[in-house]
């Protein structure tokens, strides 16, 4: 499951992309409207995956340190989530005991690679140049 935070990272990425130069993290959160507490420890983790960079005092802030049409939702679902994992039984090898014989687990693997080509094809840039750089919520839609 994609959690809120993955969500989160996603938008502020997009508000990145579209920006000429650095931004600020509050103007992000006001832009995206994504909770100003939540928004801290997200970046944290997309500088720690190297996808963005930072850098503080004056003229500093946050851009992306990565060209969008490099960075996949998988990147950055993997930076804020860990491991994209559709049932606990695929994790690895000894997780369940029926795995030789369990005709459902077929079906996880079938919904795993699934999940996993939207996310290792869709870019950060595809979503950008889709909604027209029209990344900006208003009225609590998503545009």
């Amino acid at each position: 499951m994609i959690s809120n935070r993955t969500e989160y990272a996603i938008r502020a990425l997009a508000e990145l992309a579209k920006a000429d130069g650095s931004m600020k993290s509050n103007d992000i959160a006001r832009l995206q409207r994504i909770p100003p507490k939540f928004l801290p420890h997200i970046l944290s983790d997309l500088a720690k995956s190297g996808l963005i960079r930072t850098s503080r005092g004056f003229g500093g802030g946050i851009r992306l340190n990565v060209d969008p049409r490099r960075i996949t939702f998988r990147s950055v679902v993997e930076a804020v989530q860990g491991p994209i994992v559709a049932y606990e039984c695929l994790i690895g090898p000894t997780t369940c005991q029926l795995e030789d014989c369990c005709n459902i687990r077929l079906v996880w693997k079938q919904i795993q690679g699934a999940v996993e080509d939207v996310l290792n094809t869709t870019t950060l840039h595809d979503i950008i140049s889709e909604n027209g750089n029209q990344t900006e919520v208003k009225n609590g839609d998503q545009r």
